[in-house]
C-alpha cells in the first residue's frame, strides 16, 4: 500500500473541499507553546537585565523539542513539504540528516521495515479518517542496515471548522526494551519448555513405578499360593467351569423361554425388555435399528432416539449384515466389538434370534460386555504361564541341589566308605598283634566320615537356625564361612537380638547372606567383606558388600549361567520383597535385599 500516494491524493481533496487556513493561526499556536516555556521579562529591580523581546516562535519551538531525547516532527495535510519538520535526533539515531529526511519526501516510507510498512499504512489511515490518535510501535532500518525500534505517538489536528490541518508527533527509540523483551521471552520459553519436560518425565516415571509396584505385588501374592493350591485351585476351577457353563444353559433355555413370552404380551415384551441385564436390539430386514433396551443405552452410551433407525454396523462396526441376511437369518452366535458413543471399541458376545412378526422378518439380537471375562480369562492364562515358569525352575532348582548332594555323598562318603572297607578288609587279613594299628586307621576314618556327613547335613539345613535363630545361624555361618575361606566378614547387625521371625523369612535370609558370601569367594577376588542385617517391625534389610572384581548384573541375567542370583531373587519376591545388584567390573558389588516380615513373630 502506498501510503505516500494516498496521502497526497488526501491533501488534494482537502484543498478542494475545505478553505486554506492562514499561516498566521499556525504561527500563533507555536507562539503560544513557545511563550508556556520562554515567558517575556523585564529588568528587575535589583539591576540585572533581563531579555524583553519576544522570540521567533519558531525558533523557541525548535530549541526546546531538540532537547527531548527522541525524534518529534510536524507535517502538514494542506501544504508541501516546506511546512514539515522532524528533530535533529534523527541523524543521530537513524543516520540521516534533517535535510536528508525531509528533501526527500518517501524517505521515511521507505526506511520502515517491510514487515511493518502495511501495519504503518493502515493505522496511519485509521488516524486520518477517525482523527483517533495513533499509539503503535514499528520497527525503521537506519542509514547502516540497523533495525531500530520506536514507540510512536502521532495526533492529527484540525481547524475549527473541523478541517484537518497538520499531523505531529513523537518517535522514542524503544530498541534496548525490544531486545530486553525478546531475551526475556525466550528465557521464559526455555524455561517453560524444561518444566514441561520433567514434569512429563516424572509423571511418566510416577506412572511406570506405580504399575511396577501393583504387577509385582500381584504376581507375589499369586505366586506365594500357587505351591500349595495350585492344584485345589485347578479343580474348584474346572468344578466352577462346570457350574457354569450349566448355569449358562441354563440362562440361554431361559432367555429363549422369556423370548417367546416377550412375544405373546406387549407389556410384558416391554418391561422385561428395560429390565434385561443385557443389551437387546431389535434389527429390521434392512440391518435398521428398531428398538432398544435401557441396558443398550448403558452399554453404548447412546440415546435411543440417537440409535433409532441407525444401521447395525454403528453399534458393532465388524458386523457384516448383508452377508449375515443372506444366510436365510438363521439363529447365529458370535463374539465381536462394541463400539460405544466415544469411539472405543470392547468386546461382546452377540446371540441373534430370528423371529416372524406382522410387519415381517425381524432379528433379536442380545449383546452382553464380555470385557470382564476376557481380562479373568487373559489373567487366568498368564497366571497358569508363571506358576509354569516357577514350576520349571523349582524343578531345575532341586535337580542342581541333588546333583550337589550327589557329588558330596560321592566324592566325599563314599571314597572315605570304600577306604574304610578296603582298610577292614586289609585288617582281618593280617595277625591280631597287627590289627591295631589297622583298626585306628579305621577309626580316623570314621571320624572323618561323621564329620563329612554333618557338614553335608548342616549345608543342606543348619540345625542351629531353627533351635536358636536366625541371628546364631548368621554368626554360626560367618565363622565357618571365614575358617574355610580366609575371607574375613565385618558383620553388622539391629534389632535382630532375642527375636525369632517365620521360619520362611528366616530362611530366606540365612540363604541369601550364604549365597552371597559363596559368590564373593568363588568371584570377587578379595579377602575381606561387609555383611549388614537390619531389622525393623516390617521389613528385613540385608547389604552384603566387596570391592572385588564386580561384573556386569544385566549380562549375567540374560545369560541365566546362574542359578544363585535368580534364587535370591526368587526368595525375596516370593516374601513380597526386592534383590537389587550394583555392581561393575572391577567396580566391587553391593547386593541389597529388602524381606517383608509378615504374621506374629515367634517368641523366642
Amino acid at each position: 500500500m502506498d501510503w505516500v500516494g494516498e496521502n497526497q491524493t488526501w491533501g488534494q481533496r482537502v484543498e478542494e473541499t475545505l478553505e486554506l487556513a492562514s499561516v498566521a493561526e499556525a504561527e500563533k499556536l507555536l507562539a503560544d507553546l513557545a511563550a508556556t516555556f520562554f515567558p517575556p521579562c523585564s529588568s528587575s529591580a535589583n539591576g540585572i537585565r533581563y531579555v524583553t523581546e519576544r522570540p521567533d516562535a519558531t525558533t523557541l519551538y525548535r530549541t526546546l523539542v531538540e532537547q527531548i531525547p527522541a525524534i518529534l516532527f510536524t507535517a502538514s495535510l494542506e501544504g508541501g513539504i516546506g511546512e514539515a519538520y522532524v528533530s535533529p535526533q534523527i541523524e543521530q539515531l537513524l543516520g540521516f540528516t534533517q535535510e536528508e529526511w525531509l528533501n526527500d519526501p518517501v524517505r521515511w516510507y521507505q526506511q520502515i521495515h517491510p514487515d511493518d510498512k502495511a501495519r504503518w499504512s493502515a493505522d496511519a489511515a485509521q488516524m486520518l479518517l477517525t482523527g483517533e490518535p495513533l499509539r503503535a510501535d514499528y520497527r525503521v532500518i537506519a542509514r547502516d542496515g540497523r533495525v531500530v525500534w520506536f514507540h510512536c505517538e502521532v495526533k492529527m489536528v484540525r481547524r475549527a471548522d473541523g478541517r484537518p490541518w497538520f499531523i505531529h508527533g513523537a518517535a522514542f527509540d524503544i530498541t534496548e526494551l525490544k531486545r530486553a523483551e525478546e531475551a526475556l521471552r525466550r528465557a521464559a520459553d526455555e524455561l517453560e519448555a524444561r518444566v514441561e519436560e520433567r514434569t512429563a518425565e516424572l509423571a511418566r516415571l510416577n506412572t511406570q513405578l506405580r504399575s511396577e509396584i501393583a504387577e509385582r505385588r500381584r504376581i507375589e501374592e499369586e505366586l506365594r499360593r500357587a505351591r500349595d493350591e495350585l492344584e485345589v485351585h485347578v479343580e474348584q476351577r474346572t468344578v466352577e467351569l462346570v457350574k457354569a457353563n450349566e448355569a449358562l444353559l441354563r440362562e440361554i433355555g431361559e432367555r429363549r423361554r422369556t423370548e417367546e413370552a416377550l412375544r405373546k404380551s406387549e407389556g410384558t415384551l416391554r418391561a422385561l425388555f428395560d429390565c434385561a441385564p443385557d443389551a437387546i436390539i431389535v434389527i429390521g430386514q434392512q440391518g435398521q435399528l428398531i428398538q432398544l433396551n435401557a441396558q443398550a443405552e448403558k452399554i453404548f452410551q447412546y440415546g435411543r432416539d440417537e440409535m433409532q433407525n441407525r444401521p447395525i454396523e454403528m453399534l458393532l462396526p465388524e458386523f457384516d449384515w448383508a452377508s449375515w441376511r443372506n444366510r436365510a437369518f438363521h439363529l447365529g452366535e458370535l463374539e465381536s466389538y462394541g463400539r460405544r458413543k466415544d469411539g472405543s471399541l470392547f468386546p461382546v458376545d452377540v446371540r441373534l434370534s430370528p423371529t416372524e412378526v406382522k410387519e415381517g422378518r425381524l432379528v433379536i439380537a442380545v449383546i452382553r460386555d464380555i470385557t470382564a471375562r476376557k481380562q479373568a480369562e487373559s489373567e487366568l492364562r498368564e497366571y497358569a504361564l508363571r506358576l509354569k515358569t516357577l514350576s520349571r525352575r523349582l524343578m531345575e532348582v532341586q535337580e542342581v541341589e541333588r546333583r550337589r548332594v550327589a557329588r558330596e555323598l560321592h566324592d566325599e562318603i563314599g571314597q572315605t566308605l570304600t577306604g574304610l572297607k578296603l582298610t577292614l578288609e586289609m585288617g582281618a587279613r593280617l595277625p591280631r598283634e597287627k590289627r591295631c594299628d589297622v583298626f585306628g586307621q579305621a577309626l580316623e576314618m570314621v571320624n572323618c566320615l561323621m564329620a563329612t556327613t554333618r557338614k553335608i547335613c548342616l549345608d543342606l539345613r543348619p540345625g542351629v537356625l531353627d533351635d536358636l535363630g536366625l541371628l546364631p545361624a548368621l554368626i554360626w555361618q560367618i565363622e565357618h564361612y571365614t575358617a574355610q575361606t580366609h575371607v574375613r566378614v565385618e558383620f553388622k547387625h539391629s534389632g535382630l537380638e532375642e527375636r525369632r521371625f517365620p521360619p520362611e523369612v528366616e530362611t530366606a535370609a540365612y540363604r541369601i547372606v550364604q549365597e552371597a558370601l559363596t559368590n564373593i569367594a568363588r568371584h570377587a577376588q578379595v579377602d575381606e567383606a561387609t555383611v549388614q542385617v537390619l531389622a525393623d517391625e516390617q521389613t528385613i534389610l540385608i547389604n552384603v558388600e566387596d570391592r572385588g572384581v564386580g561384573f556386569d548384573p544385566e549380562v549375567v541375567f540374560k545369560t541365566n549361567e546362574t542359578s544363585g542370583l535368580a534364587g535370591m531373587r526368587e526368595r525375596a519376591v516370593l516374601l513380597g520383597g526386592q534383590l537389587t545388584i550394583d555392581s561393575r567390573p572391577r567396580g566391587g558389588t553391593r547386593l541389597t535385599a529388602v524381606l517383608r516380615v509378615e504374621g506374629n513373630e515367634t517368641a523366642n
